[in-house]
This record gives structure tokens, sequence and C-alpha cells, in this order.
């Protein structure tokens, strides 16, 4: 096989993975009933998963950690270590399939000691339209406790997307 035989193999087998990544699925439904969406969640390599809801509508783009701003318009200040004293800010990106599409649904968090033990849930009610962002926020009143902890966050009691952080 001459060289440029080979680059065309290649690049016929590059464009024909990403067609068929590209392609979705459509399991029919028995008659008169909707197809139950089928969960998805995808490892990442720092072991927490990335889940998309159980709502082919809506999904879950990302979840990051930080501490609360100084200025209510000002973004959370990203990451993962924080102080006895600080106010700990997830922000839950999500997206709706159609970018004009309305979706009511629930985001859920659950902020876990280390442990093991819930200390806080909550749960609001959400209008997905398009790409957003929505955010929950706890504090320790006398301090949060040196250690490990770790917030869950589901949409609409789909799979569960956990990040860990650490409190020095």
């Amino acid at each position: 096989m001459n060289h440029n035989a080979y680059r065309l193999a290649i690049a016929s087998l590059i464009v024909a993975a990403c067609l068929l990544a590209a392609c979705e699925r459509q399991d029919a439904a028995p008659q008169g009933r909707a197809a139950a969406p089928s969960p998805a969640a995808v490892p990442r390599k720092d072991n927490t998963v990335m889940a998309v809801s159980t709502s082919p509508a809506v999904s879950i783009t990302g979840v990051e950690l930080g501490s609360a701003p100084m200025r209510p318009q000002d973004l959370p200040k990203r990451q993962k270590t924080f102080t006895t004293g600080d106010t700990v800010v997830v922000t839950i990106k999500t997206a709706t399939r159609d970018p004009q599409a309305r979706v009511p649904g629930r985001l859920k968090v659950r902020w876990i000691d280390p442990a093991g033990k819930v200390f806080n849930e909550e749960a609001k009610p959400v209008t997905f339209n398009g790409a957003g962002v929505d955010d929950f926020r706890v504090a320790e009143p006398m301090g949060w406790k040196s250690g490990s902890y770790r917030v869950e966050v589901s949409l609409d009691g789909g799979p569960v997307v956990q990040e860990g952080f650490f409190v020095r």
C-alpha cells in the first residue's frame, strides 16, 4: 500500500467514526407508551462521574466548586480547597437539547461530610432554556471541620454527579 492510499484509509476511518458518533439511536417504544429514557453516566479521570439527565431534553454539562464571590454580580472563584470560614458554592451548568425549548425540571444537591453523612440537602424547580447556570451555596456557621467533603448533584432524580473538596 503506498503512502497516499494509507493516508486515505486512515482519513476514511476517522470520518466513519465521527459519523457513527454523531448518529442518534432511536429505540422503538411499545404503541401507546413513550420510550423510557435511559440514563447515561460518563466516568472522568478524577474518578467522579459526569451524569446526564434521565430526560433527553436536558443534561448537566458541568459541575464546578468555588467560594462565594465578594460582590453578587461576580462569578464564584473556582477552587477545590477551602478554609473553615468559606461559603462553598456548587455551580451547575445545564443545557437543553433544543435551545429554544422551555423544559421544567428539578436540580438537587446533597452535601456530605468527611464521615459520609449528609449534612445538607436542597432541591429546587428550574425551567431550563438553552444553556444555563444554577448554583447552590452552603456554609457552616460554626466553621467547617477539616477534612474531605463531597457534593452530589442530580437532575430529575437521574444519575448523580459527584465533586469532592477539601477544607483545611
